[in-house]
Parts: C-alpha cells; sequence; structure tokens
C-alpha cells in the first residue's frame, strides 16, 4: 500500500512538473513578438525621434522660410526616413505575427516619407497657394498619425493574443 502511494505521488509529481512546463513554456510567437517588442522597436522608435523632431520645426511659428523648409526635408528628414526604412527591413522577424507587424510599421513609415515629400512638392509648385498646400500637408501628416495609431493597436492585440503584457504604446 505504501508502495503505490508513493508510485501514485510520483505520477502526480510528474503530471505537475508537465503541465507546469505546458502552461509556463513560451511558445516561438510568444518569444519572438517579446524580441521584437523590446529589442527592435525601441531601436527604431530611438531611430525616429530626430525625424519627428524636425517634422515638428516645419509646423512651429514662426514657420520656416520655403527654402529652409525645402533643405530641411530634403537634406535632413527624408535621407533619416530612408535610413530607418532600411534598418526596419532588416529587423529579425521570425513569425508571421512579427513580420506583419513590421510591414505595417514599414508601411506607416512609407506614408511618412510620402508625407514629406508632398511638402518638397507644395513648396516647389508655384501654382499651388499657400493656404491649399498647407492644407493637403496637413491632410497627409493627419493620415500618417491615425496610420500610428492603428499600427499601435495591432501591436497591443498581438501581445494581447499572445498573453504578452501590453508594450506602452508608440
Amino acid at each position: 500500500m505504501a508502495r503505490a502511494i508513493r508510485i501514485l505521488s510520483l505520477l502526480v509529481f510528474a503530471a505537475g512538473i508537465g503541465w507546469g512546463w505546458h502552461k509556463f513554456a513560451r511558445t516561438p510567437e510568444q518569444k519572438d513578438l517579446t524580441r521584437y517588442v523590446e529589442v527592435e522597436l525601441p531601436a527604431l522608435f530611438e531611430a525616429e525621434k530626430p525625424i519627428h523632431a524636425s517634422i515638428e520645426r516645419l509646423g512651429k511659428a514662426p514657420g520656416l522660410k520655403p527654402e529652409e523648409a525645402r533643405k530641411l526635408i530634403v537634406d535632413d528628414v527624408i535621407p533619416r526616413l530612408l535610413r530607418l526604412k532600411k534598418g526596419a527591413e532588416g529587423a529579425r522577424t521570425d513569425t508571421d505575427e512579427t513580420r506583419a507587424l513590421n510591414a505595417g510599421y514599414l508601411k506607416v513609415t512609407d506614408q511618412l516619407i510620402d508625407a514629406c515629400r508632398k511638402c518638397v512638392e507644395v513648396i516647389d509648385d508655384p501654382k499651388v497657394s499657400t493656404g491649399d498646400g498647407l492644407k493637403q500637408v496637413r491632410e497627409r501628416f493627419d493620415a500618417v498619425r491615425a496610420a500610428y495609431r492603428d499600427w499601435d493597436r495591432e501591436v497591443q492585440l498581438a501581445c494581447a493574443r499572445n498573453h504578452l503584457a501590453p508594450p506602452a504604446v508608440h
């Protein structure tokens, strides 16, 4: 009888260890998403900071002269955005979930590049009135901000689907 209890105790103990391992072992998706959120994204966000600071200069009053704004966009912002995009393209993504999130990030980065190019078009086109040009540019940047919010929400949802703590919002 004592022997049966010992064997039964060992079986229950082994089953508990197996259940714990299964319950707390991280899936490949969890590992990849955690690495993406904790390693890849902070590096990209850090590279974004000077870009967004330069873009904010464009909207401050008193505004930059058209030549100064064009120079800032063409010589500073767009090259930084292209390096950011290259860095995002090189991000390690091992699962479909992180590949999709990274593709979304690249799409938003492309939208930001297009918004900056629209600024240059408006500056260079003498036919566009200041008011119309400003409206077009603001619409583009508003769309970029909305795309960032949507992408942030996708990251939050991906973390929730994989039972991970959500990262700080971008």
